[in-house]
């Protein structure tokens, strides 16, 4: 049976990806008068990262579909005199903010393993998706960390979220009419919650949940106002109070 269609291309129905990264030494230093190939002689080792989606249901160009997805990254580090560290962190689901709730510090380790797995489902101005992730070092006591999220979205004004089927992502929104064209732009509620565990054989980074509520408003395909509300609930033995509500909202033009 052919594959459908979308805009004239054949679906993709199976998507992979393969990238491999040389780790070099900070670069921050740089700029302030250390020279670069100092940087390059502290390389610390490399990354192999690889992605696979699968599309197991597309029809309506998208307004229905479900997405399958699953990748692997492999870190290794040399150990020189200086050690070769890993570190985990995750702001409260704000980038206005510097503040780590939960934070595992430099943790000395040769090898990192991660995997991560996802899935998505729309159905017409309705979707759902989410993300697994768990990582394994090879550090004293072998620590191993885990999080996920779940996240909500639901268009007022009737719009999808719009998939490209070519690489396995969701792309940007756009507008049935949009406020260039005299339209109210689309309407987007969504909600989101999410945790995060980094306390594991010895290593006290701190637990994290967040609930987040947003209403996003799209004037057009290249223009949008977010307004965001987060609810913070953190552990840490190292934050005082690991409790916090996030206001903030943001403007966007992307091309």
């Amino acid at each position: 049976m052919p594959s459908p269609s979308y805009q004239g291309r054949p679906v993709t129905r199976v998507t992979w990806a393969v990238g491999g990264f040389y780790n070099t030494g900070d670069l921050n230093n740089v700029y302030g008068g250390g020279d670069p190939q100092d940087k390059w002689s502290t390389a610390n080792g490399y990354s192999l990262a690889v992605r696979v989606t699968g599309l197991p249901w597309y029809e309506g160009e998208g307004k229905g579909l479900l997405h399958l997805g699953v990748s692997y990254n492999f870190r290794a580090r040399n150990v020189n005199e200086d050690g070769a560290e890993e570190k985990f962190s995750s702001r409260p689901e704000s980038y206005l903010t510097k503040d780590n709730f939960v934070d595992t510090g430099n943790i000395t380790t040769t090898r990192c393993n991660l995997i991560d797995g996802e899935v998505a489902w729309v159905r017409g101005p309705f979707s759902l998706q989410g993300e697994y992730f768990r990582a394994f070092l090879n550090a004293q006591g072998n620590p191993d960390f885990w999080g996920y999220y779940v996240y909500g979205s639901f268009f007022l004004t009737g719009e999808h979220r719009e998939y490209d089927t070519s690489s396995g992502v969701f792309t940007g929104i756009k507008p049935k009419r949009n406020v260039l064209q005299g339209g109210w732009g689309a309407w987007e509620l969504a909600a989101r919650y999410s945790s995060i565990h980094l306390n594991s054989h010895g290593v006290n980074g701190g637990k994290e949940n967040n609930f987040t509520a947003g209403l996003n408003w799209y004037l057009h395909s290249n223009l949008r106002f977010m307004f965001n509300y987060v609810r913070v609930n953190a552990t840490n033995p190292n934050v005082d109070n690991g409790r916090a509500n996030i206001y903030q909202s943001r403007f966007q033009i992307a091309f």
